[in-house]
């Protein structure tokens, strides 16, 4: 008897008389044969004390700071990962609101240190962080860190809201130097994304903005848009060149004034013709973009021809070729929840009178869920997060595609809060 035929039968004895089971018959015996109800955790929690990473971003309201002064009170901060010292190993970075922004060294093992008073990654005044990007902005070989900036601040205190860039020394030290690299906007920012727009080889850069007085369902409600002109209301994205290293605003040049509330900003080529596209998601009445690279020194927003409807309270967003055709598709994540109750309890905004009226004024068709955009690869995109299973995830704010468990398609993450 062959090897593999003994080894067979000796797996097939040891199943015999298992509960748990599904019956396999013959003419002669039942075999009874054990199967998992569920498969293994694919994650594993570890705890702070395991890792060494006890970040918690912590905001206090109090008469002078709070959700009636800055409705994006608790949006939350941000978080990075990148290896800052180029010994191979992942090291993690926050940022926070009202506290300290985190830099934790990965020693190895899951050990993380926190190295934040060492590593100078911390403005010496009281500001509001956002976002978090990593890049190697003068190509050293060294992940530098840009921290986007936010809040209320007026008069004096408007130069808290310059975003600051952490130029990596090489020695787990850093140098802001975001002056000298272009970055003096003092708008409140969400997040910058770095990306090559005119693919002469280095890094051109995306801010996406927000304003501090938002334009509430209210003043849309009596069939007509309300034009504000007010700096608290229009603060429009920037669009930075690179030239030579020195960061130029060319916003009105490339056609990308606008008067969004970003909250997600996304980068890749959606038509697969060598140029870098990018996708902004937009919070409130503003309909999110899709900028098509037009490989002249401008873009376009495409988002009427390309979408037949979109999200509403756009939030984060990311791409991933989710069916492997070969094209970039899109999610991002609003904030219906799963319940009856949740739904109906949220859902004055979607008034029908107001939701035709933005239509007519040219908003796009705007619903209440999640949206995921199938690029069919024709300069459209078909909307199917009804039929993914992924419409309604609760208050969501960022999705993360990946394939976790390495079958070669994209799995899902989305994070949650408020």
């Amino acid at each position: 008897m062959g090897l593999k035929k003994c080894f067979l039968i000796a797996m097939l004895l040891s199943l015999i008389g298992c509960d748990n089971s599904k019956s396999t018959k013959d003419k002669n015996s039942t075999i009874r044969v054990k199967v998992a109800d569920e498969k293994k955790p694919l994650f594993t929690m570890l705890s702070p004390e395991e890792t060494g990473i006890a970040f918690i971003n912590k905001n206090i309201e109090n008469d002078r700071y709070n959700f009636y002064k800055y409705e994006y009170f608790y949006n939350g901060g941000g978080v990075a990962v990148a290896d800052f010292n180029n010994d191979g190993l992942q090291d993690v970075y926050f940022t926070a609101n009202m506290g300290l922004n985190k830099l934790y060294l990965n020693k190895g093992n899951l050990q993380f240190e926190d190295i934040t008073k060492t590593a100078n990654i911390n403005s010496k005044e009281r500001d509001w962080c956002t976002g978090v990007t990593i890049v190697d902005i003068n190509n050293d070989g060294w992940q530098d860190i840009l921290v986007s900036r936010s809040g209320w601040f007026k008069g004096e205190e408007k130069k808290l809201l310059r975003n600051l860039l952490f130029v990596n020394n090489g020695d787990l030290t850093f140098t802001e130097r975001g002056l000298e690299y272009g970055f003096e906007d003092l708008s409140p920012t969400t997040q910058i994304t770095f990306f090559d727009a005119d693919n002469d080889g280095d890094l051109d850069a995306y801010q996406i903005n927000h304003p501090t007085i938002f334009k509430t369902f209210n003043q849309y409600s009596d069939g007509k848009i309300k034009k504000i002109n007010s700096p608290e209301h229009d603060y429009s994205d920037i669009f930075y060149i690179n030239n030579n290293g020195k960061y130029i605003d060319k916003t009105k040049s490339y056609g990308l004034e606008n008067s969004g509330h970003g909250l997600g900003v996304i980068t890749s080529d959606f038509n697969n013709d060598g140029w870098q596209d990018f996708y902004v998601s937009n919070d409130y009445l503003e309909p999110d973009y899709i900028y098509m690279n037009q490989k002249n020194g401008t873009f376009k927003n495409e988002m009427l021809s390309a979408f037949k409807h979109i999200s509403k309270f756009s939030m984060g967003v990311d791409v991933a070729d989710i069916n492997n055709d070969g094209f970039q598709d899109i999610f991002n994540v609003e904030m219906l929840a799963k319940d009856n109750f949740s739904k109906k309890a949220s859902m004055a905004p979607m008034d029908v009178k107001s939701y035709w009226t933005f239509v007519e004024e040219g908003y796009h068709y705007q619903d209440m869920h999640n949206s995921l955009q199938l690029n069919n690869g024709n300069g459209t995109f078909s909307e199917i997060a009804w039929l993914a299973n992924v419409a309604e995830t609760d208050w969501s704010w960022c999705p993360l595609f990946a394939d976790f468990d390495n079958d070669g398609y994209k799995d899902l993450f989305i994070s949650n809060g408020y």
